[in-house]
This record gives C-alpha cells, sequence and structure tokens, in this order.
C-alpha cells in the first residue's frame, strides 16, 4: 500500500477480517465488532491526540479522566440551532449565481447555527462573534493537520493556531462558559465537518442531475445525506492507541500500538449498508435509493463514530446537510468539473466548486 495514498490504502484494506498493517506501526481495524470494541472501550484505547494534534503523553493515556466523553446535544439545542442555520443559509444564498465554492458557502451558516446550538446562554450577536472566531481557528488548524507530522511548539504554524485558539477561548470566557476549552473543540469539530460534508453533498447533487428532483422530497433528502455519509464522510479515520495489550477480534495488539477505525472503509461492508444481496446496486455507487425502501438502520458503519466520544452533534448536522440538500433540490447546479478526492484534512471534494444558473426574470 502507498504511504502517499491513505484514502486509497484504507478503501483496499476494506473487507479484511482481521485488522491490516498500515505501516510505520499502524493498524486499521476493519470489521464493525473490531471498530465498536476500539471505539467504545476508552480504557484500552485511548484517543491519542486531541483536534490541535497535541499528543497525550504516554503516561496519561490510560487514565479514564482524561478521556472525558462528549454530551449529546439536547432536542431544544438542536432546535435552535437548525433554525440559525435555516436563517443564515436562506441570507447567504439569496440571489446566488454563478461559480460557487461549496466549501465556503457553508461556512458562516453552519458555524453560527453550531454556535447557537451549543452556546444557549448567548444573544444572536454573540453567537455570530463566537461562529466567526472558531471559523479563524479552523483556518489555523489548517497546516497543523495537513502537516506530515505535528508542528513544533514555536513554529509560525503551532503560534498562528495557538493565537486564534487564545482569542476563542477568551471570547467564550466572556460568555460564561464553565469548560472553554472542551466548547472550543466541540465548536471546531461540529463547524468543520458539516461544511465538508455539506460540500460533498453539493457536489455529489450536481453530478447526478437524475436525483436533483428526487432529492426535493425529505425522504430522499435524508436518504441522499446517509448516502453520501457513507461513501465519503469527512471524519474518514478515527485515531486510537492501546493502552495495555489487548485481544482484538483474531489478532493481538501490543501496548501503544497506534489503531484506526474507518467509516470509509465500513461503509463498504455488506453488513453496513443493503447492497446486491438485498436487491440494490454495488456499495461502490451512489445510490440513495437503497435506503428509501431498507428495512436497514442507516449509520451501522458508524459514520459519526461511537462510544463516548461519539459525535454529540449528529442529529444537528444531520439537520444541517439535509436543509443544504432541500435547497439545492430548488436552483440549476452543475460541477465545476469531475470531482475527486482531497484526502489531506479530512475528506473534501476537489474541486469543491459548483456552478447555479441565475433565475430568469419575472
Amino acid at each position: 500500500m502507498r504511504a502517499d495514498d491513505p484514502h486509497g490504502a484504507v478503501l483496499r484494506a476494506a473487507g479484511s477480517p482481521t485488522p491490516v498493517s498500515l505501516g510505520n506501526g499502524a493498524v486499521l481495524v476493519t470489521t464493525l465488532e473490531d471498530s465498536r470494541q476500539v471505539l467504545t472501550s476508552p480504557t484500552d484505547f485511548a484517543v491519542p491526540f486531541d483536534v490541535s494534534r497535541k499528543r497525550v503523553r504516554r503516561g496519561g493515556i490510560s487514565s479514564p479522566g482524561s478521556q472525558r466523553p462528549t454530551a449529546v446535544l439536547t432536542a431544544p439545542a438542536v432546535r435552535r440551532g437548525h433554525t440559525v442555520f435555516e436563517s443564515e443559509l436562506a441570507a447567504t444564498t439569496s440571489g446566488l449565481s454563478g461559480e460557487i465554492d461549496a466549501l465556503v458557502l457553508l461556512r458562516r451558516p453552519v458555524a453560527r447555527s453550531t454556535a447557537a446550538a451549543l452556546l444557549p446562554q448567548v444573544d444572536a450577536r454573540t453567537h455570530k462573534a463566537v461562529g466567526d472566531l472558531v471559523l479563524a481557528w479552523i483556518d489555523a488548524l489548517g497546516p497543523v493537520i495537513s502537516a506530515p507530522s505535528p508542528p513544533r511548539p514555536w513554529s509560525r504554524i503551532r503560534r498562528t493556531e495557538q493565537h486564534a485558539h487564545r482569542q476563542l477561548i477568551n471570547k467564550l470566557r466572556g460568555a460564561r462558559c464553565e469548560d472553554p476549552a472542551a466548547v472550543a473543540t466541540a465548536l471546531a469539530a461540529g463547524t468543520q465537518v458539516p461544511i465538508a460534508a455539506g460540500a460533498w453533498c453539493l457536489a455529489l447533487l450536481g453530478s447526478r442531475p437524475d436525483l436533483h428532483a428526487a432529492v426535493g422530497d425529505p425522504q430522499w433528502a435524508t436518504a441522499f445525506v446517509w448516502e453520501v455519509l457513507r461513501l465519503v464522510p469527512p471524519t474518514w479515520v478515527l485515531p486510537r492507541v492501546s493502552t495495555r495489550r489487548v485481544r482484538l477480534g483474531r489478532s493481538t495488539v501490543d501496548r501503544y500500538t497506534p489503531v484506526l477505525v474507518s467509516p470509509v472503509a465500513l461503509g463498504q461492508l455488506a453488513a453496513s449498508a443493503p447492497g446486491p444481496e438485498q436487491g440494490e446496486s454495488e456499495l461502490a455507487k451512489l445510490d440513495p435509493g437503497r435506503w428509501v425502501s431498507s428495512t436497514q438502520r442507516p449509520g451501522a458503519w458508524l459514520p459519526f463514530g461511537a462510544g463516548p466520544h461519539a459525535c454529540p452533534g449528529k442529529n444537528l448536522g444531520i439537520a444541517q446537510l439535509t436543509t443544504t440538500v432541500a435547497w439545492a433540490s430548488t436552483v440549476p447546479l452543475r460541477p465545476s468539473g469531475s470531482v475527486d478526492v482531497d484526502s489531506t484534512r479530512g475528506l473534501t471534494p476537489s474541486p469543491s466548486t459548483f456552478h447555479v444558473r441565475a433565475a430568469p426574470d419575472a
């Protein structure tokens, strides 16, 4: 497997009955059972670094206290965030025409929506300001995440990221957050992932005019979102590190072994989604229809993770994405070109641009 093609390496490993070595000591788990064991056993498989790629020291990775679970967003928080997203998306897309970058289009609607959901105590002006600071931190994190190895503490890249992080933390403290660092991390994850997933929805819908009318139906819009998340989940690798020697399926991993769970690989398993065995299309094909008539529950491939570190904003994310797809079904759009996968920072479409034709004058 080529070291310069991690996405391709993971796809080629999909379906293996046992964990697969990816080189450099890392192990990819390839079954649903092994993946659930890794993600739901934080004392055996710890998160090795935080969102800014600051590594957890070896002496502390086995401490359950350092692996705090994330609280799921409440229904009122989801409704509040979704309402803001609908308003912001409507304002952003009003009169839209020409070539549009989906990764730019969705930035403010998603950031402000997520801030509104996570910060019920603040007014609209503050959650907009927080959303903008979250975007600034995400932008500063980009070079950190895409670097071949974590940047050194005093490098320009690291100092820029730390400055953006401090500004966000200070704003959250002023908003009376009890744990500003944890909220900042949740805001970043809850913003970056839906932006990338929404860009994939627009890119793939633009390339499939046959689905354009169908996704105007809420059932088909939801099915389309689930299918996009199955094929190109933005968070396509979930890293853990073993805290002791652990039995994993039919294999054993040593202590301090990097262990990876990949939702993109799990999405290719027959146990994950309806495929030819159920009379549906091949799993390599984009086909939201597989979820419309199936009784199989979407999400068995864990696109939102599992266990104490599962995505707490799953319901808000789905609401944001289905709203994006519903909007896209009402406008004539087409991609700027053949869409490829950029895996340097999660999974994003390349190019992420599409064309919207202006509505004719009344």
